[in-house]
């Protein structure tokens, strides 16, 4: 007895079950007795795929026979109900025309470093709400380079605003805040800085248009807050003045039902205070500001310190501050390992994501590599745009009716989707790296109870 029966039999008892190969066969049996019948063809067990549909996986022993000729002779057979084909399957991804994405290791690499995010495109390409609504992420740092190529498209404009005629006119007490606003100079002209336009390349590059890079977003709404000078002349106050600046254009559309003002989700911000202690009572400015964001719905992505520190040991303003709607992100390389040179903490660095050699815009039209939790925020805050853009309807009403509320249910989700990291484990709170895909899966099957 060559195959038939006795291999049948065999299978069974040990409960073998072989690695599926193309041209396997899966058939669904009329009744038990079917196994033995089709075994006859010099068939296989491989394994029972579903005992309640009685549904087998059959492998061609010799695979002589072509196995579509096997699927005919098998849908002809008495005993079976059907038979097809084990067909192979693939993640389904989407890659965008944007030449220099190769180099783009954050974003899709075979290092299993990347944050999934040619699987989260799936999902959606960023830019509105389910209702249509624009999603807007607010980068706080040098002013973002809004004629850029690669961001001129993605760029919030206030359409309110009549562009250089020194009105208010939308009467928001801010003068031709056309793209956001400059709080250094208290101007609608917004001063230019090559770290702000990498930042923003990182969370909203155009997609898909055959240029240079692509963003976490295709497609994205980026509005431009300048709060830092060049390095020598930057203050608490002026960070404050441009939070409140986000603060405004978020009440505003709230109020207006989205005529007026900006759906602002998310802040990026890279900077700090080194080794502050957020809770010694010498920085209540920080916990207040970031809490007044969370209840008109912002979270606020915050690149820790630059070195090799415990924050939750020595400090730092703002991702050692207490406030809920925080999101403390530290660096990670491409092999998917925490940076050398890059904070950490349990208790207050909430998640790792790639900020090592990230190509992204910079000045004068032009692409360049950068290193530093300055580069792993904006992934992270270009996701909770992202993610705003794929979740469901019910998350979107939350969103609605309690914006603080959904937006830590959105931390919350996004905490939870992290990949796991050996090396980020007891030294943030998730233990991982950002994962946009499972967190897009998240949102969009996000009910409320």
């Amino acid at each position: 007895m060559r195959n038939g029966i006795l291999t049948v039999i065999l299978a069974s008892a040990l409960g073998f079950s072989a690695q599926a190969a193309e041209g396997d066969v899966i058939v669904a049996l009329k009744n038990q007795t079917g196994l033995r019948a089709v075994s006859t063809l010099g068939l296989n067990f491989n394994k029972t795929i579903s005992k309640d549909l009685n549904i087998v996986l059959l492998s061609p022993e010799y695979r002589v026979l072509d196995s579509k000729r096997i699927v005919e002779i098998l849908n002809d057979n008495p005993h079976v109900r059907w038979a097809q084909l084990d067909h192979p399957v693939t993640m389904r991804e989407s890659i965008p025309n944007d030449p220099d994405f190769g180099q783009q290791w954050a974003l899709k690499s075979d290092a299993s470093a990347d944050i999934q995010a040619t699987y989260a495109w799936d999902f959606g390409k960023g830019g509105k709400t389910v209702d249509g609504s624009d999603v807007v992420v607010a980068i706080v740092d040098q002013g973002v380079d809004v004629t850029h190529p690669s961001l001129v498209e993605n760029i919030w404009v206030n359409s309110a605003e009549i562009a250089g005629n020194g009105i208010d006119d939308d009467g928001n007490g801010y003068i031709d805040d056309i793209n956001g606003w400059d709080a250094v100079t208290d101007l609608g002209n917004i001063q230019a800085g090559s770290h702000a336009t990498h930042v923003a390349g990182i969370i909203g590059a155009r997609g898909d248009d055959s240029q240079q890079v692509v963003g976490v977003n295709w497609d994205s709404k980026i509005m431009s807050v300048r709060v830092l000078g060049w390095g020598d002349k930057d203050f608490t106050s002026t960070v404050l003045d441009g939070y409140g600046y986000i603060v405004k254009q978020k009440q505003l559309w709230i109020d207006s039902n989205g005529a007026q003002g900006a759906n602002v989700v998310a802040t990026n911000s890279s900077f700090g205070v080194d080794r502050g202690n957020c809770e010694s009572g010498q920085y209540p400015a920080w916990n207040e500001m970031y809490d007044l964001m969370g209840s008109v719905g912002i979270l606020s992505a915050a690149a820790t310190i630059n070195g090799n520190h415990d924050v939750d040991q020595i400090g730092d303003v703002p991702t050692a501050c207490s406030s809920e709607f925080i999101i403390g992100v530290t660096n990670t390389n491409s092999e998917g390992k925490k940076y050398s040179n890059a904070g950490y903490g349990a208790t207050h660095i909430d998640l790792g994501a790639p900020g090592t050699a990230i190509l992204s815009t910079v000045l004068n039209s032009g692409l360049g590599e950068k290193t530093g939790t300055s580069m792993a925020t904006p992934h992270v805050a270009g996701a909770i745009g992202f993610l705003h853009s794929v979740a469901s309807r019910s998350f979107r009403n939350l969103s609605q009716q309690d914006p603080a509320g959904a937006a830590l249910v959105m931390k919350q989700l996004l905490l939870e989707s992290t990949s796991e990291q050996a090396d980020l484990k007891g030294k943030t709170v998730t233990g991982g790296r950002l994962n946009l895909n499972a967190a897009a899966a998240a949102l969009s099957l996000y009910s409320q109870q």
